[in-house]
C-alpha cells in the first residue's frame, strides 16, 4: 500500500493530511473565570445511601467484597453552567487554560496522603502480578461521569434512583448497577464504568482488569506525604487538559452547560497499613464536606478560558479571541508560525492544535504495514476533532478506509487498517490520507 504527503503538491511515501475548516456560526465573545463556591448538585453514590443528596458529607472507599462494586462509594459533583457562559456554541470554540476542583476534608486525620498515581498491581493483592505500594496510602482522584438506566448529566438529579440493588444475601448485590458513575476514557475514546477495574472476583463480573488513569489526583498542603490528613484541609484537582480526550470533555459540557465529574479512590475501609493491607485500624478513608454542609467549604470549581466568537477585525483569517487567547495580541497572521513546528498559523487554527507550541501539531507519528500490506497509522490528535482516514487509487477518488480507530496512548490516534480479499490475494497499490474535521 502507498500513501502520499503533499505540503507543496508534490507526492511522496507519506499520508497525505487534509484540513478543512467548517464555517463558524456568529456567536459572542465570552471570556470567562468562573469561580464557583458550591456545585449544583452534590450525591454521595453508594448503594446504601437513604438520604441521597441531603447528607453533609460524603466518602470514598473501596470494597474488595465480591458482592460490591470495588469502587465502593464515590462522590459526584455536578455544576449548571448555562448562567455563567455562552451555551450551544460549538466544543472546539471554548478554549480552557485551565480547571480546578477542589473539596474540603471534614473529618480529623481518617487518611493517609498519597500524593501519586498507583498502579493496578498494587491493588490486585490476591492476583497474579500483584505488586505491593511502597507507600502510605492511597491517591484521591478525579473522573469523569458517565450514566446509565436512560439518565444524562441532565435528567440525573440528586433524588434520582441510585440503580438496581440486589437482597444482601445475594451474591451481586450491586456490582456495576449504579445510575451515575466515575468513568474513564478506554482506548476506543469511549467512557466506560471505572468501578471494578481491578478486577472483581465474582461469576457475574467477568470483566478483565484495566489501568484508569485519574484526570487528576487530590493535592493539599496540610499534610505531607504519608501524614494522616487534618479536617478542613483543601484537596486542589487540577484537571489534565493536555489529554485532548478530557479537554475535549470539559469544552462539550461547557456547550451543554452541565459539567458531571466525580471523586473517587480506592482507600482501603478498615485498614491503613503500606499498600492498603493488613488487619485494618484507623486512617482509611476520606469523607469530604458538602453543599449541605454547614461547617466546612462545599466543593469549589475554577475554570478559566475564553469562548471564540467570529469576530476577525484585523481580517487576517484568524479569529481575534484565538489570537488573543495564544499571542496576547492580534499581530499574527496566517501564514507565520511562532512555534516553528511546520505548521502555520491557519492550520494550527483549523487543527485545533496550540500554536504556541512546537510539541502540538497535527502530524504523522508512525505508519506500518502488515504482512498483507494493511496499513497501521499513528497521528496526534487534538480536542473536539474528529478525525476519519481515506483510500485512494488515483488520488482523485477518495473513500473512507476500512478499518478502526483507537487511541493507545495520551493525544496519539491509530488506525488499524482492515482490508478483505475473497480469495485472498495482493491489494492493489493505494494512498491514504488522514482528515481532520
Amino acid at each position: 500500500m502507498k500513501s502520499a504527503f503533499s505540503p507543496t503538491g508534490r507526492l511522496f511515501r507519506r499520508p497525505v493530511f487534509l484540513f478543512l475548516l467548517l464555517a463558524a456560526c456568529r456567536l459572542l465573545a465570552a471570556e470567562f473565570g468562573l469561580r464557583v463556591n458550591q456545585p449544583s448538585l452534590d450525591r454521595w453514590m453508594y448503594p446504601f445511601d437513604f438520604e441521597p443528596g441531603t447528607r453533609t458529607y460524603a466518602a470514598t472507599f473501596a470494597s474488595f467484597d465480591s458482592r460490591f462494586d470495588t469502587r465502593d462509594a464515590q462522590f459526584l459533583l455536578g455544576w449548571n453552567l448555562e448562567a455563567l457562559v455562552p451555551t450551544n456554541q460549538p466544543p472546539r470554540n471554548y478554549l480552557l487554560r485551565r480547571a480546578r476542583v477542589a473539596v474540603t476534608i471534614s473529618k480529623n486525620e481518617t487518611f493517609f496522603y498519597d500524593p501519586t498515581y498507583d498502579r493496578i498491581v498494587t491493588y490486585m493483592t490476591n492476583q497474579p502480578g500483584y505488586v505491593p505500594d511502597t507507600d502510605l496510602g492511597r491517591p484521591i482522584e478525579l473522573h469523569g461521569a458517565a450514566f446509565r438506566g436512560g439518565f444524562t448529566a441532565e435528567t440525573f438529579k440528586e433524588s434520582s434512583d441510585y440503580g438496581p440493588i440486589n437482597a444482601f444475601t445475594s451474591p451481586n448485590i450491586s456490582i456495576g448497577t449504579r445510575n451515575a458513575y466515575a468513568a474513564d476514557f478506554d482506548t476506543n475514546g469511549v467512557l466506560v464504568d471505572i468501578a471494578n477495574h481491578v478486577g472483581q472476583r465474582n461469576t457475574d463480573w467477568t470483566n478483565a482488569p484495566f489501568e484508569a488513569h485519574p484526570w487528576a489526583i487530590g493535592i493539599t498542603t496540610n499534610a505531607l506525604p504519608g501524614q494522616l490528613v487534618p479536617d478542613d484541609s483543601v484537596l486542589n484537582f487540577d484537571v489534565d487538559l493536555a489529554d485532548p480526550l478530557i479537554h475535549a470533555y470539559f469544552q462539550s459540557a461547557l456547550s451543554i452547560g452541565r459539567l458531571r465529574l466525580f471523586i473517587s479512590s480506592l482507600s482501603p475501609a478498615q485498614q491503613a497499613t503500606v499498600g492498603g493491607t493488613g488487619n485494618g485500624g484507623f486512617g482509611s478513608y476520606p469523607l469530604y464536606a458538602t453543599k449541605e454542609n454547614a461547617l466546612y467549604d462545599p466543593p469549589r470549581l475554577e475554570l478559566d478560558g475564553v469562548l471564540v466568537s467570529d469576530t476577525d477585525s484585523d481580517a487576517d483569517g484568524l479569529p481575534d479571541d484565538w489570537e488573543n487567547f495564544y499571542f496576547g495580541d492580534l499581530a499574527e497572521t496566517t501564514a507565520t508560525d511562532p512555534d516553528g513546528d511546520g505548521a502555520d498559523n491557519a492550520r494550527e487554527w483549523e487543527t485545533g492544535t496550540n500554536p504556541d507550541d512546537a510539541a502540538s501539531s497535527f502530524r504523522l507519528v508512525n505508519t506500518t504495514f502488515d504482512a498483507e500490506g494493511q496499513a497501521l497509522v499513528r497521528f496526534a490528535v487534538a480536542p473536539s476533532r474528529s478525525y476519519r482516514v481515506e483510500v485512494s487509487a488515483d488520488l482523485q477518488n477518495w473513500a473512507p478506509a476500512n478499518g478502526s480507530l483507537s487511541y493507545p496512548e495520551t493525544g496519539i490516534a491509530e488506525f488499524r487498517e482492515q482490508r478483505l480479499s475473497v480469495p485472498p490475494a495482493p491489494h492493489p497499490a493505494s494512498y491514504c490520507r488522514v482528515v481532520v474535521e
